[in-house]
């Protein structure tokens, strides 16, 4: 996790360095390592240095090549081998040099051949023209501003604003992007929630030269593709070669390795096949150290995964570090801090926990902090049953769905059946149907939860698209590959990799995803469903990959840790601060945003909705204070701004 940052007047302008270096200074947090700067007239580039692989330490980005080509580089490249060979470069040579050899030996074409986390900012000398390039999945965030006379970029919004001629004004259609999830289109991803600033989209480069900005796709998924293997046993040791090899990239690191460890099959599968590839020396020439932190809650109760951590020690003779959930609840403490960092509405139910962890691990020297995240979303879904629906296999569907009943209970399994209802749906309705069901599904069957506090104009402006069919993908050779896809390309989970990425940012770690490896995921998209949940077992695949790497207890879990009753507690103890943020006389309401007479009585039946068996209240409650406070963050100061001018107008007038 590096920061990148820069400027270009597109009329010839000289770059004022003092404008460089306040926006430079925004991203600071993401830059203990010191800042790197090259400038010359019109265009200036500055890097915030954040050391993590052993190769790139004591680098100063940005990189000046040999052709005057400047680079630079936030994360880290996992082809590295190939492209050492192929460039005929030194082993030591850093990633950032991998890159920018790799741009000055096939031009346009270097992007479609790197693989790994990163976000690149070329500026070509010769040609007069910068690339903005962002990875496959998106783990790293990249932003721009163009207007007729500028172009800036970022890797957080906040150093754009840090601009003077880039005026804060919010997106009401990226605003509703958070607060209309489940109605808003799953494309359209360069959108954000600042009028005029556009994220890179990822798989995406962004060529621009003084008279045009063009985006354009480099890399995607090959949906089409489908393998084939003998038996199960070789898909298992298809996947166990390549999770192996997601970790490994990913805790390749000069300083110790952090991995959010809950006793849960994911997160524990990371853990306990880094230590596995540490022990067998094959993760590194002189692996990191690798430690576990664990969040825990209260002994007995649904969050409490205390056995399943001390399986993990016994089996690796090692000690998870704990720390408990309860002392740490609450929304309110630090919700500043988190939509500054995040900078968009986005509220993190648990943020005091989540940035103990943070702090935990950079007190233990990480720079890298893993976690199990996504492995729900690409490991298991319902999605492969319309392809056995296909080959009219009723009785293996079956078979399945009463397995289901073993692992999830019946509760669980009644809600699967509805979303395989639904995959049916969207699977087999012809694409003119799509906006009117959409829209019956959303005011006739009433099943999206309605929010009334929200103003009619806002509504309106944000739920234009909501009937929309998403255009996202196409050529898929099944419903399991197309749900896999989405999972990884949803504007919904951009949006948490940029949050991870933001927030651990704020204590110098970089946040990674083994399950978003991108080859990882390839091969998902490729084997067949029913392969991945054999017999109904679901995420079969990883747990008979993982023998011999999980204690057995975890790999034959079959129950996940509940964190409903900790988010409703949370929720409950900050309910009368947050009621108070969400007055008649908020932001929200001023700006249109909330309508006024409905706010209160909204407020109160949520407040009264916090004790239950799901979080529906507490998310909708959350959801509500978190777009006021970034209201406040944000545009408190451009409305008093205006408010004080009016004043002073009718003074005049007076």
């Amino acid at each position: 996790m590096s920061g990148l940052v820069g400027v270009w007047n597109l009329d010839g302008r000289p770059l004022d360095p003092t404008v460089l270096s306040l926006m430079s200074a925004s991203l600071q947090h993401r830059g203990p390592d010191g800042e790197g700067r090259w400038l010359t007239g019109s265009l200036g580039v500055a890097c915030q240095h954040l050391w993590v692989t052993p190769e790139e330490t004591d680098e100063i980005q940005p990189l000046v090549g040999r052709s005057g080509v400047v680079l630079g580089l936030d994360g880290r490249l996992d082809n590295r081998e190939q492209l050492l060979a192929a460039l005929r470069l030194p082993r030591a040579a850093s990633d950032a040099t991998c890159a920018l050899a790799a741009y000055e030996t096939w031009n346009d074409s270097f992007a479609e051949r790197l693989n790994g986390d990163f976000a690149i900012v070329v500026f070509d000398q010769r040609q007069r023209r910068l690339l903005l390039v962002r990875d496959a999945i998106g783990v790293r965030p990249l932003y721009y501003f163009r207007s007729q006379c500028l172009f800036a970029f970022g890797s957080e919004i906040k150093a754009l604003l840090a601009h003077p001629d880039i005026p804060t004004d919010p997106e009401d259609e990226g605003l509703a992007d958070f607060m209309l999830t489940s109605s808003r289109p799953v494309d359209r991803q360069e959108i954000t929630c600042f009028a005029g600033v556009m994220a890179v989209v990822p798989s995406h480069m962004i060529l621009v030269t003084p008279e045009r900005v063009v985006a354009r796709r480099y890399w995607d998924f090959d949906v089409g593709r489908e393998i084939r293997l003998g038996s199960f046993e070789d898909y298992v040791e298809g996947f166990r070669e390549r999770f192996a090899e997601a970790v490994r990239r990913r805790i390749r690191s000069r300083h110790p390795v952090t991995i959010s460890v809950s006793g849960g099959l994911d997160s524990s599968s990371i853990f306990c096949q880094a230590n596995t590839l540490r022990h067998r020396g094959t993760a590194m020439a002189s692996g990191p150290e690798i430690a576990g932190i664990s969040y825990i809650g209260a002994e007995g109760s649904e969050a409490d995964e205390r056995r399943y951590l001390r399986d993990i020690e016994r089996q690796y003779d090692i000690t998870i570090e704990r720390f408990p959930i309860e002392p740490l609840l609450g929304v309110v403490d630090g919700v500043d801090e988190q939509i500054r960092a995040n900078e968009a509405p986005f509220l993190d139910y648990m943020w005091r926990v989540t940035r103990e962890l943070h702090r935990r691990a950079t007190a233990r020297g990480s720079r890298v902090l893993l976690s199990g995240q996504w492995g729900d979303q690409v490991l298991f879904s319902s999605a492969y049953l319309v392809d056995l629906c296909r080959r009219l296999a009723w009785r293996e569907i079956l078979r399945h769905r009463r397995e289901y009943a073993r692992w999830f209970g019946a509760e669980e399994t009644r809600v699967l059946a509805h979303r395989f209802l639904l995959d049916l749906g969207r699977h087999y309705i012809p694409t003119l149907l799509v906006p009117p069901l959409k829209w019956v599904r959303r005011r006739v069957l009433g099943v999206e939860r309605p929010r009334p506090w929200f103003a009619e104009s806002f509504l309106r402006r944000g739920l234009r698209f909501a009937g929309r069919p998403a255009a996202i993908g196409s050529g898929f050779h099944s419903a399991q590959a197309r749900s896999i896809y989405l999972e990884a390309r949803s504007k919904y989970h951009v949006h948490c990799m940029e949050w991870n990425n933001k927030t651990c940012a704020l204590h110098g770690l970089d946040a990674a995803f083994p399950f978003l490896d991108r080859d990882l995921l390839a091969f998902l998209m490729a084997v067949p469903g029913e392969m991945q949940n054999r017999n109904g077992v679901p995420r079969a695949l990883l747990r008979e990959a993982m023998r011999g790497v999980l204690p057995d207890t975890l790999r034959a879990r079959t129950w996940k840790a509940d964190f409903t009753n900790v988010v409703n507690r949370g929720v409950a103890e900050g309910v009368s601060e947050i009621t108070r943020a969400l007055s008649a006389e908020s932001l929200g309401v001023r700006l249109g945003y909330f309508d006024a007479s409905r706010l209160g009585p909204a407020l109160q039946r949520l407040s009264g909705g916090l004790i239950g068996a799901d979080c529906a209240a507490s998310w909708d409650l959350a959801d509500l204070y978190s777009f006021e406070v970034w209201l406040q963050v944000f545009l408190r100061g451009r409305v008093a701004g205006a408010a004080d001018r009016s004043c002073q107008v009718q003074e005049r007038v007076g």
